[in-house]
């Protein structure tokens, strides 16, 4: 019962995940469900669904079919879609009744690209993990079939990895985050996945580094330097002076062939809380020290990097650690603006909206942390 939520709404899960990975790329997506879990995602985790044209289905699974497990009516219905649609590729991915009747995904995914000879990915989702997991395991499956690997690296060039709207919205966080680092001379081959195509994706390999913007892009991350050599960084450019010194660790990487990680930003007696996506909140993190010698503490209700993670860094699994978090009086308070209603007493509270938290409620809020803002933030709410 440890997992019960009383004030919070359920947290994205891990069909979303994969869903918004794979979103722009022109694949297929099937989840294999009887309506409820497809409408979770399309009306409550993905805020690019309106006015698109993406092909998210629903399998409509019944009853009948899962007392039975009908693979083949499930198999052909999927082929006749194909023959209508032409997509790039078909991504089928779980729910928990599939789960509990255990239907094999991967092995529908297999004939399935055997009979019409386009890629098809089954991924093992079950509803009952979050968003982070269902990132990666997209982003993995994308790569190990794209990536092309007989591509000269070219300096300069970098990829981002781990990019959703469920960590970054639609708004001003991903345009301003690339708008820095092109700034400052560097160009982005790919992003994983939002803002780039599956051709893009499949060059990817020329890019010198690679950026991880978010724990769900980590995996990715490690899976490119062991099979293409490309080191990596970790962290966001959130404003000037966080840009700068991500620039600093891109050069070093290309330099050196080495990935750049840098080091804790929580210490062990925080004032200031910070609770959200890991690579965002670390590079939160930072910036605070470095405006005002402040210490901190990251929670973490998703995945996190255990590189990056110092002894202030803590998982917040349920409602109720969250909870207990927000009661130990920290001066200031930084998450997503439903977490303020867990607070037992006022303070300083900075609202960062966080689409796989409070979904549509906020998806259309521009970030708070962001450029000349964020140093006005800090000085305004963490030295007040």
């Amino acid at each position: 019962m440890y997992k019960l939520t009383v004030q919070l709404p359920p947290f994205s899960p891990d069909y979303s995940g994969v869903c918004s990975a794979l979103f722009e790329l022109g694949g297929l997506l099937l989840i294999h469900d009887a309506s409820g879990c497809t409408g979770n995602y399309t009306g409550y985790d993905e805020p690019r669904w309106y006015g698109s044209d993406s092909k998210v289905f629903c399998t409509a699974l019944r009853e009948i079919d899962a007392v039975l497990g009908n693979d083949d009516k499930l198999t052909e219905k999927i082929l006749e879609a194909m023959e209508a649609l032409s997509p790039r590729f078909v991504g089928l991915m779980g729910s928990p009744v599939p789960t509990v009747i255990g239907a094999d995904l991967q092995g529908i995914a297999t004939e399935i690209e055997s009979r019409s000879g386009i890629p098809a990915f089954g991924f093992s989702t079950t509803g009952l993990q979050l968003y982070d997991w269902g990132i990666s395991e997209a982003l993995l499956a994308l790569s190990r079939r794209f990536v092309r690997p007989d591509r000269a690296k070219t300096k300069g060039t970098i990829n981002l990895l781990g990019a959703t709207p469920l960590d970054f919205g639609t708004k001003n966080f991903l345009p301003h985050m690339k708008g820095e680092l092109e700034a400052r001379g560097l160009e982005v081959s790919a992003c994983f996945a939002m803002g780039s195509s599956l051709d893009d994706i499949a060059e990817s390999a020329s890019a010198s580094v690679n950026v991880v913007l978010s724990a769900g892009g980590y995996g990715l991350a490690r899976y490119l330097f062991s099979r293409f050599g490309t080191p990596f960084v970790v962290g966001q450019p959130l404003d000037g002076i966080l840009a700068d010194d991500l620039c600093l660790m891109i050069d070093r990487a290309e330099r050196t062939g080495e990935s750049q990680i840098p080091g804790p930003a929580s210490s062990e007696n925080g004032e200031v809380l910070l609770i959200g996506e890991h690579v965002t909140m670390h590079s939160l993190a930072r910036r605070i020290v470095m405006e005002s010698g402040k210490t901190v503490h990251i929670g973490c209700p998703f995945r996190r990097i255990g590189e990056i993670s110092g002894p202030g860094t803590f998982d917040l699994p349920s409602e109720q650690s969250i909870a207990e978090s927000l009661s130990r009086g920290y001066g200031s308070v930084f998450g997503d603006p439903l977490y303020r209603g867990l607070m037992k007493d006022g303070g300083n509270y900075v609202e960062i909206p966080h689409v796989a938290v409070s979904s549509k409620l906020y998806w259309n809020d521009p970030s708070p942390i962001l450029g000349d803002g964020l140093s006005h933030l800090l000085k305004g709410v963490v030295l007040s």
